[in-house]
């Protein structure tokens, strides 16, 4: 099965847009993944249901952060342009793909038909973690 795949399953078992690609990459990114759960809950319908920016790539920027940094706060400079251009990159590319960040944008789309479901947000999402860090 393939990561989008198993994100999209974790998508249609309960887990938001974030939660789904996050957890995905749990176990490569070296950390529970009771945890990432957790800290992507809040990001569900585009943040706190605001429809804000999409949860699949706030989830996707998550991972940027586990690969990236060292946690070190003494030197948070060091890692931070790093994560900061991963997620950039990312962000561009989902936009590309998707025609829209915002959750309410991207549903909305053209005269009310959506440009991206959900599940392919998430799926494009995952798909650009596995393209930038070979996850």
């Amino acid at each position: 099965m393939s990561k989008a795949d198993i994100a999209s399953a974790k998508h249609r078992n309960g887990y938001n847009c974030c939660q789904a690609v996050a957890c995905t990459f749990a176990e490569a990114a070296g950390i529970d993944e009771s945890i990432l759960y957790k800290l992507g809950e809040g990001f569900g319908a585009g943040m706190g249901t605001t429809e804000g920016v999409c949860g699949a790539i706030s989830g996707a920027a998550m991972i940027a952060g586990l690969v990236y940094s060292d946690g070190n706060t003494e030197h948070a400079g060091l890692t931070k342009a790093k994560t900061t251009r991963a997620a950039g990159i990312m962000q561009r590319k989902f936009v590309e793909e998707a025609k829209a960040l915002r959750c309410k944008d991207i549903k909305t789309g053209n005269n009310g038909k959506a440009f991206t479901s959900c599940d392919e947000c998430i799926r494009i999402a995952t798909r650009l973690v596995e393209e930038e860090f070979g996850l």
